[in-house]
């Protein structure tokens, strides 16, 4: 299997409300950015939970450039 086999290239942008030692998140006012054959799909979602195993980097402050 490929590195990025399986995966989907997103982004997550939202409001930190908790975490914690594995660095599982609580977001809220969540917006995905996904990327498809198709192009950018965007979809909002009121709360989510994260799993820390599926994060790759944390950039406070940042939204994804429009398109």
């Amino acid at each position: 299997m490929g590195d990025n086999e399986g995966r989907k290239d997103k982004e997550l942008v939202g409001t930190l409300r908790g975490f914690d030692v594995y660095v599982n998140m609580v977001l809220e006012d969540v917006t995905e950015y996904e990327i498809t054959a198709e192009g950018r799909r965007i979809t909002k979602l009121d709360q989510i939970l994260l799993n820390g195993n599926n994060i790759a980097i944390l950039v406070p402050g940042v939204s994804p450039d429009p398109e």
